[in-house]
């Protein structure tokens, strides 16, 4: 962590002098209008009012939940910009990767469920997982002051000779509160599912697949929007036009930086973190800058094989005069998952002869009829700018019968985002980062 001490007049005088030049006002992410229909084609049959529906889970978030989460994230986080090569810009959204997978836990069992619960809970169980996701899902769409839109949805091959078993219907509806849909799956649903999806994100990932495979029998599929503004409007003195930022590869880039004071920040792992809050103050933006001199590949990679707990850190953040400078940017994200969560230990759910799906297909004569996972596609969306935060990510599970496994005197604090560093939306209650990424590069 790096400490300077400096006058407070001092410091306001360097502030109304970096930022004479006035940059564009930009739209509010919240005040844009974004309406994306969703019109299904004839083929494309909703059953989820056929759904028997359970009771509503009970639910009680406690930390030791929420960190497994926390660190799991994290971990794939490391494991995700490791596959991606040195210097390269990372946005995930761990909880959307949640969400599809506690669908599939639903339909699991063995010791493919064993691995999802290592792998993506971080060893919570199917038993614990879903009421978590289902209270982190109910307090993100019940949040008055942030737009929040949390959507799932399975989409079924429509060959009449199976059909989801009742009791994994019944949990993704009444858990994930899941639509179900049954398709012939050919171009017309490929339209459909990429329709869904360009309506659930609020139109920033247009598409989540580009084709439908011949042995496709089922996509499980979430969908996450975020856009709120930030709780404290910025000033245009505080807006530093035509700044640089310093990319992992050592070359600059011009940016627009947005200056504030904040105050709270946490340590983790040498290096120094803070949050900046969204209205209501129920979620925040967070910066978490390395130490000087340590490249942010190492850290992450660091955070990662030490199973660091970025939940934990938040809870207990510090407070302080915190002097904070955000970067605008904005970056689309896509990543094909399958070989990183296999990297990871999750191998039996890619493999058709140890993928225990048995729970989630049937025959017509009752047998449980297999499938295994062929592919896990993520994609995210992310808008950081002077009047606040949109971010999307989808997720979709593609379920086949046959896989094909891949190898594997004040003193103040300073965070300055003027080089590598990562960044989350978190949530301030439990401390869970909802995204998560790295910027290497601008």
């Amino acid at each position: 962590m790096k400490k300077r001490t400096i006058a407070v007049t001092l410091l306001s005088a360097m502030m109304l002098g970096a930022c004479a030049d006035k940059g564009p006002v930009l739209e509010s992410p919240t005040q844009r209008e974004v309406s994306i229909p969703f019109n299904h084609s004839e083929a494309s049959q909703e059953l989820t009012k056929n759904v028997s529906t359970l009771s509503a889970p009970e639910s009680e978030i406690n930390n030791e939940q929420i960190s497994a989460l926390s660190i799991a994230g994290t971990k794939l986080l490391a494991e995700t910009a490791a596959a991606e090569g040195t210097g390269k810009n990372v946005c995930i959204s761990p909880v959307s990767v949640e969400l599809a997978f506690g669908m599939a836990e639903s339909g699991a069992g063995g010791n493919t469920l064993s691995q999802i619960e290592s792998v993506i809970g971080g060893g919570t169980s199917i038993d614990e997982m879903s009421p978590l996701l289902y209270e982190l899902s109910t307090r993100m769409k019940n949040d008055p002051d942030v737009e929040w839109n949390v959507a799932n949805s399975i989409w079924l091959k429509d060959e009449g000779i199976y059909d989801l078993i009742p009791e994994f219907a019944s949990k993704a509806s009444s858990w994930y509160d899941a639509q179900v849909w049954k398709a012939p799956f050919n171009g017309t649903t490929l339209n459909d599912i990429n329709g869904w999806v360009n309506h659930e994100t609020r139109g920033m990932i247009p598409n989540i697949l580009d084709n439908i495979s011949d042995e496709a029998r089922m996509y499980i599929i979430n969908a996450l929007a975020f856009e709120a503004e930030w709780l404290n409007e910025y000033e245009d003195k505080q807006i530093y036009e035509d700044m640089d930022f310093t990319n992992a590869d050592g070359s600059i880039s011009k940016v627009t930086l947005l200056h504030s004071e904040e105050s709270r920040y946490f340590e983790l792992n040498g290096g120094t973190g803070f949050l900046r809050d969204y209205k209501g103050g129920r979620y925040s933006f967070m910066g978490l800058l390395p130490g000087e001199g340590v490249d942010l590949d190492d850290y992450i990679k660091d955070l990662s094989d030490s199973n660091a707990d970025i939940s934990e850190a938040i809870r207990n953040t510090k407070g302080g005069n915190v002097v904070v400078e955000i970067p605008e940017f904005t970056f689309d994200y896509d990543m094909e998952m399958s070989a990183i969560l296999q990297s990871m230990g999750m191998t039996d759910a890619f493999d058709p002869e140890l993928a225990d799906f048995n729970n989630m297909l049937c025959e017509q004569n009752g047998d449980p009829h297999p499938v295994c996972i062929s592919s896990v596609i993520h994609k995210t969306h992310i808008e950081v700018d002077r009047k606040g935060t949109r971010a999307a990510a989808a997720t979709a599970l593609e379920m086949t019968d046959g896989c094909t496994s891949v190898a594997e005197p004040i003193e103040y604090i300073f965070v300055i985002l003027d080089r590598p560093f990562i960044y989350g939306i978190i949530d301030n209650e439990t401390g869970l980062p909802v995204f998560l990424g790295c910027v290497n590069q601008m």
